[in-house]
């Protein structure tokens, strides 16, 4: 299981270079990703987590390049490349499983998350998500088949026979999957 963590530096997760981290993904792994934009500081702020995205890894039958499934802002429910993170993102990446789960039911989440491609991002989620955790208060906004990214990791998860755990009323943080009792930590790629 993985334990919440303020840095990837000085942890106990193993160092990889970027052949080596290629070496042990696999599909349906997720990866937890740390970075330096504005945006994410602020989500990594808010939830005491060095994790500000999260996405799934996925190489598809007779591919030779890594995809992921994901959910951004300005794309809402997609396939990338998971090449982007390895070579173009500015920060540290950790790769993670959940052993637990059979390659059938991994490919059950991937396929929950084909479904839904092209769905929007769901900011309105993720706006009452910040401002429930500032003030009890504010109410949480119910999600409507919209998407962020960890939302979206959680959502497919319900495809498996162990989902993901969701904190009360909430889709979860990248931190809150990070520390979900079926995710284990497998390597760092460090970029900063």
């Amino acid at each position: 299981m993985a334990a919440h963590i303020s840095r990837v530096v000085g942890t106990d997760i193993r160092q990889v270079t970027k052949t080596e981290f290629y070496d042990c993904v696999r599909s349906g792994d997720l990866l937890f990703c740390c970075g330096h934009a504005d945006i994410s500081k602020a989500i990594e702020d808010l939830t005491d987590s060095p994790f500000s995205h999260v996405l799934m890894t996925w190489l598809p039958p007779d591919a030779d390049a890594w995809l992921t499934i994901e959910s951004t802002f300005h794309r809402g429910v997609h396939v990338g490349k998971l090449a982007s993170y390895v070579d173009g993102y500015d920060g540290d990446l950790v790769l993670a499983r959940r052993p637990g789960l059979s390659e059938a039911e991994m490919r059950k989440a991937r396929d929950a998350g084909l479904r839904v491609l092209d769905d929007g991002y769901d900011w309105m989620q993720e706006v009452s998500i910040v401002g429930h955790r500032l003030m009890k208060c504010i109410p949480v906004e119910i999600p409507r088949r919209e998407y962020y990214c960890s939302g979206l990791q959680y959502w497919m998860s319900l495809a498996t026979r162990y989902p993901l755990r969701r904190p009360g009323v909430n889709y979860p943080t990248p931190e809150d999957l990070w520390v979900d009792p079926t995710v284990v930590p497998v390597c760092a790629l460090r970029k900063g």
